[in-house]
């Protein structure tokens, strides 16, 4: 049977916790009132990986004004978290909210967050097909390496062609 509830096990609670995913954001997700940063989760104790997602809210009063309009944000965003969370990787997530967020209709805000989870489940997804490791040291490589030139010479032809080939360099 799925549990839909929102035990102490399912927040970030430690700062730790929160800076682990600040600094360490594998997925980014922006929508027009809040943005997920998220990395894969882990037990800050035994440093083993979980089988669910977490999640930490961070609403600025820097950002939302008013306290009613901050409780509302943070209401819904906990509300479909725990809706959806069985269908959520086992991710770190915070919710970081935008300005904008205050401006959303509460059915508005619900879409967004629902097309959030899907966004990150499907990056999650994506990256877990590639493993991660080689794909830093691929970009890193790439990055750091200049173009070979290779030139080839053909007697057959009697005639000198050269190719150019040149490593792709990942634009992101």
């Amino acid at each position: 049977m799925l549990s839909f509830g929102f035990s102490a096990q399912l927040r970030l609670l430690q700062a730790s916790d929160f800076k682990s995913v600040f600094d360490g954001a594998l997925y980014k997700v922006h929508q027009s009132g809040f943005m997920l940063l998220a990395v894969p989760s882990t037990n800050p104790e035994t440093s083993q990986s979980l089988d669910h997602a977490r999640i930490g809210l961070v609403i600025a009063k820097r950002k939302i004004r008013r306290a009613h309009e901050r409780n509302r944000v943070k209401r819904l965003a906990r509300e479909s978290f725990r809706l959806h969370q069985a269908e959520l990787p086992a991710l770190d997530i915070v919710l970081m909210a935008k300005a904008d967020a205050q401006m959303l209709s509460n059915e508005v805000l619900q879409q967004e967050l629902n097309l959030a989870w899907r966004q990150l489940t499907k990056r999650f997804q994506k990256n877990q097909v590639i493993d991660p490791s080689a794909r830093k040291s691929d970009s890193k490589s790439q990055k750091n390496s200049a173009p070979s030139i290779d030139l080839q010479q053909t007697d057959s032809n009697k005639s000198k062609t050269s190719s150019v080939t040149t490593s792709s360099v990942d634009q992101e």
